[in-house]
């Protein structure tokens, strides 16, 4: 995994993401709705939208990464059929890498006496999403969600060095979707035309960049011993 390949991949990425921006479409109208609830009455319309946007969110990122391997596959599946195949396991496998993790951390900080304080469980949930930056994309090449979880992070530190430029991307991404949960609160109440300029921008570039990540992620496995689904 040197740097030409991931020159090369980074540039498969983009071609795939430029060349089909009807995937992006939906992911960009929850991203505007999200920022538009600062112009809705306080009222339960206005969480209603709130509840449907984070449960739209939960879903999207699966079936558009289904959606972007299958093109890698040249599978072409219906979107019924991606969101059956990919999102079940999606979820069970979040649920398997960050559940003992947010636990354990809850409970270290709670004999601790650091219970109110989220900050340690943000880190160490940013610390892990780049331990397992091969994880989700082992998941969806393979289709085994234990042996994802093994397989992901085994590769990691077999490829630690070589992966320097992927986590930077990872972090990046990461880091813009703080950024923007911490600083644009205070624009909603002086400025928020402003608010949902950038938080849409934000949340668009994160997200996109983190698509990138996800298919050359998917390129560098299938060239490796992993065994496909």
């Amino acid at each position: 995994m040197n740097s030409l390949n991931l020159k090369t991949y980074l540039l498969y990425a983009i071609y795939i993401v430029r060349t089909h921006p009807r995937i992006l479409l939906f992911l960009a109208a929850v991203g505007l709705l999200n920022g538009l609830i600062v112009y809705f009455p306080k009222s339960g319309f206005a969480d209603l939208v709130s509840s449907i946007t984070i449960l739209s969110a939960i879903f999207i990122s699966p079936v558009i990464y289904g959606i972007y391997y299958e093109i890698i596959e040249e599978k072409y599946s219906s979107i019924a059929t991606v969101f059956r195949t990919y999102v079940g396991g999606y979820l069970l496998l979040l649920f398997c890498m960050y559940i003992p993790v947010i636990t354990a951390t809850a409970m270290l900080m709670s004999s601790t006496g650091a219970g109110e304080n989220t900050a340690y469980v943000m880190l160490t949930i940013l610390f892990f999403s780049m331990l397992f930056i091969y994880v989700v994309p082992a998941y969806f090449v393979s289709g085994k969600i234990i042996d994802s979880l093994i397989y992901g992070v085994s590769f990691f530190f077999r490829n630690i060095a070589g992966s320097a430029p992927l986590l930077l991307m990872a972090l990046a991404s990461e880091m813009l979707l703080l950024l923007s949960h911490f600083t644009l609160g205070g624009l909603k109440e002086n400025s928020p035309s402003l608010f949902v300029v950038l938080d849409f921008f934000i949340y668009m570039t994160a997200s996109i960049l983190d698509f990138l990540l996800f298919i050359m992620l998917v390129y560098i496995l299938r060239s490796s011993d992993i065994k496909k689904r």
